[in-house]
């Protein structure tokens, strides 16, 4: 089971940020074959959903489509004008990119892919389809390769996968789900000079080489401790923390934004990583009477806590990472009350296009059409947020043009004209130059039947 939920945190891969889809297009058009368009505030319009869901009303919009990619039957332009840095030299400029091959590499926990019934062939289901069904980027076909970090579980996993992903000479090195690999790939690509985009990781913005469209850990702590402050008011709040530097700067965050609003948790609680047991820091929150607790721990310990926590009659509202993984094992445990999530991503059920998830609808049903041609056909959180990750780099690379280099690249990303796709929330790299995200998504587990499900309740946001 250890496994299990470190190969949830290791396969949602690199570029996911609240990003979502567009609609179809001709060769080298963003997205396919949507068959509802777009209303005027960005949502798809409503369809009969294939099992029951809830209706969600967010506070937030989604962006409006942006540029001629996400409309049907355009030719795309990329954006013009940018200032283009020298960051690479004219040798490193142009690896990986040739006349006929993008090639890219990720790294991720693949050691672990059998045990949550993910293959390759899962993972590069969109790139076949942009490969055979677009011709490729401007006649470039996508080659993706991984390299298998084990989550960096033993000393040395994440030094050998970068050193296999540069022996392969990637365009961009990509990085999977892990706040303590991250860093340490972050390191190497600064010592490489290789163009590296990664997932969700603690603010580091010395690294020159180093980009991520989603919310720095720092980000998600903060907004989390604003999201509890103000939807639990007056409740009593307490924490459960993984004790990691590299997780620590998003546990700080959170506490110092409760004290600012002159809120003390009555217990804080480190817990180690690879934990089995939590009775002690359960019991603790029990005593003390705990209404809402910020679990800031991985899918498994969540799992477990929540479990064990139930166990011992105890019942407060979690703030998790909401994964599939969790409300798929704790079914009914998880509604009451509530669990509520803090993501990066829209809520996804396999073949559910009502309700919460009509907004992008669309997106849902190109993404099951895509995955059962090209793949096993099997859907969840993982392939979508892959699909996601995916999607936003195949705007990347069409934004970057015919002539794109890894320069342009840098320059599109900072000089802000590079957008997100359709449902993505809204990025600026302007701000720091190498964190573009800033928003988040709320969800809440409901009920439906015997299982319980994610449903978005706030979409897109920055603060509250």
């Amino acid at each position: 089971m250890r496994k299990l939920s470190v190969l949830v945190f290791a396969l949602a891969l690199a570029t996911v940020a609240c990003s979502g889809g567009g609609a179809t297009g001709r060769k080298n058009d963003i997205a396919g074959p949507g068959s509802t368009s777009p209303t005027a505030s960005g949502s798809a319009a409503a369809s009969p959903s294939l099992s029951a869901s809830p209706s969600a009303k967010a506070t937030s919009k989604l962006p409006k489509p942006v540029g001629d990619g996400s409309r049907p039957g355009s030719t795309y332009r990329p954006p013009t004008g940018f200032p283009i840095p020298n960051l690479f030299t004219t040798a490193e400029n142009t690896i990986g990119i040739t006349k006929n091959t993008i090639t890219l590499c990720t790294h991720a926990a693949l050691s672990l892919a059998a045990v949550f019934r993910v293959n390759a062939a899962d993972l590069n289901a969109y790139w076949e389809y942009v490969n055979n069904e677009l011709g490729g980027v401007y006649g470039r076909k996508v080659v993706m390769t991984y390299a298998d970090d084990n989550y960096g579980n033993n000393p040395g996993d994440v030094r050998t996968a970068y050193e296999e992903c540069k022996g392969r000479n990637p365009f961009i090195l990509l990085g999977g789900i892990g706040f303590d690999q991250i860093p340490q790939m972050r390191t190497f690509a600064e010592q490489g000079h290789d163009l590296y985009i990664h997932h969700i990781a603690r603010e580091d913005f010395s690294k020159k080489y180093s980009f991520s469209y989603l919310p720095s850990v720092e980000t998600a702590g903060r907004i989390a401790g604003q999201w509890v402050v103000k939807r639990h008011a007056g409740q009593v709040i307490g924490v459960v923390y993984r004790d990691s530097e590299n997780w620590e700067p998003g546990h700080r965050t959170f506490k110092a934004e409760l004290a600012k609003r002159g809120v003390t948790p009555v217990a804080d609680l480190a817990v180690q990583k690879n934990s089995t047991v939590y009775s002690t820091q359960i019991s603790t929150l029990k005593k003390r009477n705990a209404k809402v607790v910020f679990l800031w721990e991985n899918a498994l310990s969540a799992i477990e806590i929540i479990r064990q926590a139930k166990n011992q009659g105890f019942t407060p509202t979690w703030l998790i990472f909401p994964f599939n993984l969790i409300t798929d094992t704790l079914k009914s445990a998880m509604t009451s009350p509530p669990v509520e999530g803090i993501a990066m991503w829209p809520a996804y059920r396999p073949g559910d296009t009502g309700g919460t998830y009509s907004p992008y609808a669309d997106e849902i049903r190109f993404f099951e059409r895509v995955h059962a041609k090209y793949a096993s056909g099997k859907t969840d959180d993982v392939t979508w947020m892959t699909w996601l990750g995916w999607r936003q780099l195949h705007r990347l690379l069409l934004d970057c043009g015919p002539n794109c280099t890894r320069n342009r690249i840098v320059g599109l990303l900072q000089s802000g004209v590079h957008k997100p796709v359709f449902a993505g929330c809204n990025f600026d790299f302007t701000r720091n130059r190498h964190v573009g995200g800033f928003a988040v998504n709320i969800f809440e587990a409901y009920q439906s039947g015997s299982n319980a499900f994610w449903k978005n309740i706030e979409v897109c946001k920055t603060h509250f």
